[in-house]
């Protein structure tokens, strides 16, 4: 018992070190950046998702979890975003999406994504959801932009822990795009669900962007996720995806982050998204 007592005790430790260094990275500046840099920052993105590794596995409702969801809180409150919290519970897992909003009027478009991981990975999309929190110019935006981690993703009883029906009986945005499943080797490919304005307006800004190398035009096998629940409720969404190995802690990259972290903040400082809003909520 003794033992076991001090297997947890430095389990512990490194969750609050690892979970420490994130929020100091999410605060902070890389070394040999300037506080005038701005724009995504695959690098720091790809700190921030071995930070994650670095904790361990963050099973849903677990402490490990629940210390995660309150680093987010922390790192979106101090990137200057407006957070809500909305608990909910489901048989005796107590769980929590965080909700980061901007802007005060317009259509909603939401970024989403989980951050709890019955594994080590998991974290190259929380990572770059965090990064792109930092570097997106809210000033710029015309519409609605709320990022969203989703709890209950990875709990051996989804769909019914999942966060995504919890946020929608509340919030039912224009459109959503899911990241799931980010930071390996492997192309991003089209997913056959997905609504198919949305993602052909996405690709065309990567090609734009000259990311035609990691966004290509080839349809990926499709998944049960948070994508599919969004879907399922009548909201236009699209899944940007590599591979179910892409966020192994082992495997992460740079240059997957900073593809997708650059479409994104191109996509919404740009604000692209007016141009099909109408015509997704016409479909």
């Amino acid at each position: 018992m003794q033992r076991q007592g001090f297997s947890q005790i430095a389990t512990l430790a490194v969750l609050v070190v690892a979970l420490g260094y994130l929020a100091w990275l999410g605060w902070g500046l890389l070394p040999g950046q300037s506080a005038s840099q701005v724009g995504f920052d695959g690098e720091r993105a790809l700190l921030l998702a071995r930070a994650q590794c670095e904790a361990g596995p963050r099973p849903a409702g677990s402490a490990a979890d629940w210390a995660l969801g309150d680093t987010i809180a922390e790192v979106l409150t101090q990137a200057g975003w407006k957070i809500a919290v909305q608990d909910y519970a489901v048989d005796n897992l107590q769980l929590r999406n965080i909700v980061a909003m901007a802007g005060n009027s317009g259509p909603l478009l939401v970024i989403a994504t989980h951050y709890d991981s019955s594994r080590g990975g998991g974290a190259g999309e929380t990572a770059l959801l965090l990064e792109l929190a930092r570097s997106l110019d809210i000033k710029k935006l015309d519409h609605r932009v709320w990022l969203l981690f989703l709890d209950g993703e990875t709990a051996p009883n989804w769909p019914e822990t999942s966060g995504a029906p919890n946020f929608i009986a509340v919030r039912h945005p224009a459109a959503v795009i899911y990241l799931n499943q980010l930071g390996g080797g492997e192309p991003i490919r089209q997913v056959a669900d997905a609504n198919k304005l949305l993602q052909r307006h996405l690709w065309s800004d990567a090609r734009r962007l000259h990311s035609e190398d990691w966004f290509v035009d080839e349809l990926g096998q499709s998944e049960n996720d948070a994508m599919t629940v969004f879907v399922q409720a009548g909201i236009p969404a699209v899944k940007l995806t590599q591979s179910s190995a892409a966020d192994a802690c082992d495997t992460l990259q740079e240059a997957p982050l900073q593809a997708v972290g650059t479409l994104l903040e191109s996509y919404l400082e740009n604000n692209h998204f007016l141009s099909i809003a109408t015509s997704l909520a016409g479909e």
